[in-house]
């Protein structure tokens, strides 16, 4: 059965003419629609139901509705990537709603203030309920139309009508619908909702009996892709942990780990404290670990970390921590090496610049266990790294590594002890579902002292000219600054600033500067140089793009200016700004936008107001695509059609849950044969990036 299953993957240039013509195979293409699956899935954005009128004031969330309502207000703006985006406000007098066309600016054109039309849509919602892309038509006074059929409106382009469109579905689920077999199995729903059966759903999606049966097919296909997708992330956890149970003895000394800490010019947090605890736990009961370790920028992750390395040397197991870049494992070697000789532990570099004799030498120590632990980069997950009995992994922000990067270290292992590392903060709820095949642990708690970085959204050219004499007197004081923009050279389509434009204003502004600049076209030895450079003090200011949003720490760096500020997410503000706030010194933050979108002001104020990264990374989820935050694409989240991650998030716990529960009771195994190529299927595209 599963080979007939496979058929619905079939490309539509390989299907008969009395299915498709040549000319809609091209035209189905440049809608992104390859195979009989993308055509059958390619499911309408909204529905002419003109039977379902409603009072904005009575309107909820997620419904297919028509509203009769008179245009207030039309804007032309551009959004992030300089396209148009056509805002209207609208009113019925029973409340305000706003609605959004991408990529239209001609309907700022037809729509006219002071006139009444019928928006047809599905409701979204933000601060008001939005319509995004809805069909609208003048409304002239009419009777509210009937009609018994409730038609789908699919997105389209010139290429390909709506009623085309429309002929071509109907056509296939006329005679591909029977491929579509069930990939829902009852156990693994039981006693969660009646769910509509896949075909019925597919009917109800294209050409629905009524508003309730599209609501039921949503709640299908909500169920069906959050399966697919948790499933796929949690299935590989649960052979791991159905074997994870005394699978080794540890003595568990600790003597050098309370030396260790004596030695530390700070006590531990309470958070800290607690994430150590959750490990050594794990540890004594001889299971493998397998921990996602989050926490803000400063809440002293590398600390935990190393009291764990410790730990493991201390019993008889090396250690290794992978760092993304030759600068940063540089720093944590230097951070780690004096104090853990002083307690009696062998700490090694492996880096790419490291070659010949000394290399030699380096991996001889390993092999032989000369070295408790090793720091280094991408160099240790060569083949000629070998361990003689590797305890524990770290791997510090974890996201610039792929999957397959963090198994080849892992699979170097005695042991498979792993910890990853990430500084960019993730709501809890978020984060359970995307590393659902890790355990999480969270340091919520910065330590105490810190001062906090002062924020200022620079709105005006007055502002600027403060701003700079300010930098220029801290600079000139000994203090060092860094100049972000979001571009490396200027572009004649966008109006922002790049680093070659801020080299030129800030040489000019601080000629008698050392200035250096680093960017993303640079090739990793040359950042690294420009990075240490900085370090010492070489440069006074630092111009650069987003590649300095993880690097390594400059205490004598308290200043940091981000030009055209309203382009950057909130998540990758906050990272920048952690670039400073490193020393004892008090900082700043200067945030250039002179944007007026509601967005905008909205972004840079909570920036102002907060230095809280999971506040931060909450508000940057409401603000933005979800697809956009670190580390969704590859997770697949970026491409849920029928959830929203902010406001489903409910629903994400409850299927999750139910997912653990099947996983559990199968030992880890899928049963359904077509929901486990549906799988194999999603999981293989985004590893391979499509």
């Amino acid at each position: 059965m599963i080979e007939a299953y496979k058929k619905m993957y079939t490309k539509l240039e390989d299907l008969p003419s009395k299915y498709i013509t040549a000319k809609q195979v091209v035209n189905l293409k440049s809608l992104g629609i390859d195979t009989i699956y993308d055509l059958i899935y390619y499911f309408p954005r909204a529905y002419d139901n003109r039977s379902n009128v409603k009072n904005i004031g009575d309107l909820t969330f997620n419904e297919y509705v028509v509203v009769k309502a008179s245009v207030m207000s039309v804007l032309n703006m551009p959004n992030r990537s300089g396209k148009k985006i056509v805002k209207a406000m609208i009113t019925d007098g029973t409340g305000i709603m706003e609605v959004l066309w991408f990529g239209m600016p001609y309907i700022s054109k037809s729509l006219k203030v002071g006139e009444e039309y019928i928006f047809i849509g599905q409701t979204k919602k933000s601060n008001l309920f939005q319509f995004i892309n809805p069909e609208y038509k003048l409304y002239k006074g009419q009777e509210k139309e009937t009609a018994k059929e409730i038609l789908p409106i699919y997105s389209s382009n010139k290429s390909i009508t709506q009623n085309n469109l429309r002929k071509i579905i109907k056509k296939f689920l006329e005679n591909f619908l029977k491929y579509f077999e069930e990939n829902i199995p009852n156990d693994l729903v039981k006693g969660y909702k009646e769910i509509f059966e896949r075909t019925q759903a597919i009917k109800n999606i294209h050409f629905p009996e009524s508003v309730q049966a599209i609501e039921a097919a949503n709640l299908r296909f909500a169920t069906e892709e959050l399966l697919i997708l948790e499933l796929g992330i949690l299935k590989n956890r649960f052979i791991v942990d159905s074997l994870n149970t005394k699978k080794y003895e540890i003595e568990g000394k600790k003597e050098k780990v309370k030396k260790f800490l004596e030695l530390l010019p700070f006590e531990l947090t309470r958070a800290q404290k607690k994430v150590i605890k959750e490990i050594y736990d794990e540890i004594s009961d001889g299971k493998i670990v397998n921990r996602l370790v989050q926490g803000d920028v400063g809440s002293g992750k590398t600390a935990v970390a190393t009291v764990m390395l410790i730990y493991m040397a201390e019993n008889g197991y090396q250690g290794a921590l992978m760092a993304p870049t030759e600068i940063l494992a540089n720093q944590h070697y230097l951070g780690m090496k004096e104090r853990l000789e002083k307690i009696g532990l062998r700490v090694g570099l492996l880096t790419s610049s490291i070659k010949g004799k000394k290399k030699t030498e380096i991996l001889e120590a390993i092999a032989n266990g000369d070295i408790d632990i090793v720091i280094g980069t991408h160099s240790l997950i060569e083949d000629n790294v070998v361990f003689k009995k590797l305890g524990l992994i770290v791997i510090d922000e974890q996201h610039r590594f792929g999957v397959n990067q963090r198994n080849k270290l892992r699979e170097k292992g005695f042991l498979g002890n792993l910890l990853v590392m990430t500084a960019t903060p993730i709501p809890r709820s978020l984060a359970l579902s995307i590393y659902g095949d890790l355990d999480l642990s969270i340091i919520d708690e910065l330590p105490p002292g810190r001062t906090p970085i002062k924020t200022k959204w620079i709105a005006n050219d007055k502002d600027l000219s403060i701003m700079y004499d300010f930098i220029y007197k801290k600079v000139n004081s000994g203090n060092q600054a860094y100049f972000v923009a979001p571009l490396i050279e200027t572009s004649d389509k966008m109006a922002l600033k790049s680093v070659d434009k801020v080299s030129e204003e800030i040489e000019r502004r601080f000629s008698d500067k050392k200035i250096g600049i680093i960017h993303g076209k640079m090739k990793a030895k040359e950042k690294d140089e420009v990075m240490l450079k900085f370090k010492n003090k070489e440069y006074d200011i630092l111009i650069a793009t987003t590649v300095i949003e993880v690097g390594i720490d400059v205490p004598a760096s308290t200043i940091m200016t981000i030009y055209n500020a309203e382009r950057f997410g909130l998540s990758a503000l906050h990272q920048l700004r952690g670039r400073v706030g490193r020393g004892s010194k008090q900082s700043y933050c200067f945030l250039i936008s002179d944007s007026t979108t509601e967005n905008s002001k909205q972004r840079l104020s909570i920036m102002e107001k907060t230095e809280d990264g999971f506040i931060i990374a909450e508000e940057d989820l409401k603000l933005r695509n979800s697809g956009e935050i670190f580390g969704l694409r590859q997770s697949g989240f970026s491409d849920l059609k029928f959830i929203d991650i902010i406001y489903d998030s409910k629903t994400i716990k409850d299927v999750r849950d139910l997912c653990i529960a099947y996983l559990k009771k199968n030992k880890g195994k899928i049963k359904n044969e077509f929901l486990k190529y549906d799988i194999e299927r999603k999981f293989s595209d985004l590893q391979s990036g499509n």
